[in-house]
């Protein structure tokens, strides 16, 4: 066993905490910690930063508690989503029990939304909210002055602890994003992302993940809104020279871009997609989340799929003009059906997303949007089930008691999970409808036949179709 060695302000190690599951075996580069990252190397050089990734890795918190105690961390940031708070916690005390020397931060959509529970459940000695790139350089700078905790009181974007009382940051600033540097490519294993699928479901395949904007406008009732609600983009240029310095460096050339809103701006989408024809090699752009379907014109899809893009995730929610509303999405969505249409025809493969069991949300509504999806061109759906994260007006809409419910239940639940069913039809239907929804969606030999011809990694089919599999499967089991 390696000699564990004082903790060391100047080293730091970055923890994307999470856990794999059966139904969503996805993964994608830790962004938001390579970010984080390359800001403070660049601001501070003479740091040694370390970064891992729990459900890449695949290792436990107990693990990660051996690598901070042998490695003489002295900073151990710990960055989740709400599904992984749980393990975000976990980790916490793994840490401050085998490195009780190291200061603790927590990060990440989680923490930006519960600052003042993740400090009161688990051993954390600061929250970080927001955009973290200048808070935490900030953080690091007081730390290598003073290794304790008690300058970081009141710092732009940093919650603490002091004496049992929360004393919650001034709102944290936001850099431009053309200002920030790249990502820390080099502080990954990026082989490692390569055997497994990313969120773009097309199976292994060597790539990278991108953002090119941040904030979204829109006031869906359901999403956070961690990025803020102005869109921020990167200008083209910036964008397509991050493109062409990963396939230079790495020889990449396939990229999933993971926007809240990629194309708000029709002329930036355009000058980016010119600009991509201009590569002396040819590139590949997948659209996990983030395009807006009902601003997605005839015009602006045949130059995205001349300008290499290959799939386009379709999130339409709902079928129902009145849960369009309720939601605050006010998706068109003859407009959207017109733009799946418009993609398929072109060769590009279509995923749509779909959720069910809105407030007040009736069968009729819930058949319409399966019908929807059954009757589209899309390659591959999903149906999810509308969850009340904590912290979004939809957890606002609940009824007093099931609020704290959920709010205890933050950290365990998921998309697939039946403990909450906040539509107008009672639990059975509702499992029924759940249950059924991606069958009849699969269960159909010619859009498999289509799913087969137009999926662009062939090599990746059968694995795809094992997953499709597993996911009907486990959904009717779970009453999916």
């Amino acid at each position: 066993m390696p000699t564990p060695k004082n903790p060391d302000p100047g080293r730091i190690l970055l923890v994307q905490a999470g856990v794999t599951s059966a139904l969503y075996p996805f993964r994608s580069h830790p962004l938001g910690l390579m970010m984080l990252a390359a800001c403070v190397r660049r601001d501070i050089p003479e740091t040694h930063i370390r970064i891992i990734d729990m459900k890449v890795e695949r290792i436990t918190p107990q693990g990660v508690a051996r690598e901070a105690r042998n490695g003489g961390f002295g900073l151990v940031g710990v960055g989740a989503f709400s599904l992984h708070a749980d393990i975000q916690a976990e980790t916490a005390r793994a840490v401050r029990d085998a490195a009780p020397g190291a200061v603790l931060v927590a990060g990440g959509p989680h923490a930006t939304c519960h600052p003042e529970r993740v400090l009161r459940q688990a051993p954390f000695d600061a929250a970080i909210s927001g955009e973290g790139e200048i808070s935490f350089t900030v953080l690091v700078r007081k730390l290598r002055e003073d290794m304790g905790c008690n300058g970081l009181a009141g710092l732009p974007g940093i919650s603490v602890l002091r004496d049992g009382e929360f004393i919650a940051g001034e709102p944290p600033t936001a850099a431009e994003p053309d200002t920030l540097p790249r990502p820390a490519w080099d502080l990954i294993n990026l082989r490692a992302y390569e055997r497994s699928s990313s969120f773009s479901i097309l199976g292994r395949r060597r790539y990278m993940s991108l953002f090119t904007s941040r904030g979204c406008p829109f006031h869906c009732i359901y999403c956070h809104r961690i990025f803020g609600k102005s869109f921020r983009p990167r200008s083209a240029q910036s964008v397509v020279e991050e493109i062409r310095e990963l396939a230079d460096r790495y020889g990449i050339t396939d990229f999933d871009i993971l926007d809240d809103a990629f194309n708000l701006d029709r002329a930036r989408v355009h000058a980016i997609c010119e600009a991509l024809l201009k590569l002396p090699r040819p590139v590949t752009v997948a659209f996990p989340n983030g395009l807006r379907s009902d601003l997605l014109d005839d015009e602006t899809l045949k130059l995205m799929r001349r300008a290499g893009t290959i799939y386009i995730s379709f999130a339409v929610e709902s079928a129902s003009p009145r849960m369009q509303k309720l939601m605050r999405k006010n998706l068109d969505l003859e407009k959207a059906e017109r733009a799946i249409r418009t993609a398929a025809r072109l060769g590009i493969f279509c995923n749509g997303f779909f959720m069910l069991g809105f407030p007040g949300e009736t069968r009729q509504e819930m058949e319409r949007t399966v019908r929807f999806a059954t009757r589209s061109p899309l390659h591959t759906a999903h149906f999810l089930k509308v969850t009340p994260f904590e912290g979004t007006e939809l957890f606002g809409m609940m009824p007093e008691c099931e609020r704290a419910r959920a709010a205890a239940m933050t950290g365990a639940m998921k998309y697939y999970d039946r403990s909450f069913n906040l539509s107008d039809v009672d639990n059975k239907q509702f499992m029924r409808i759940m249950s059924r929804a991606h069958r009849r969606f699969y269960v159909n030999p010619a859009r498999l036949l289509r799913l087969v011809s137009a999926h662009p990694f062939k090599r990746n089919v059968a694995s795809f179709a094992a997953f499709a599999a597993r996911r009907i499967l486990l959904g009717s089991s779970r009453g999916e």
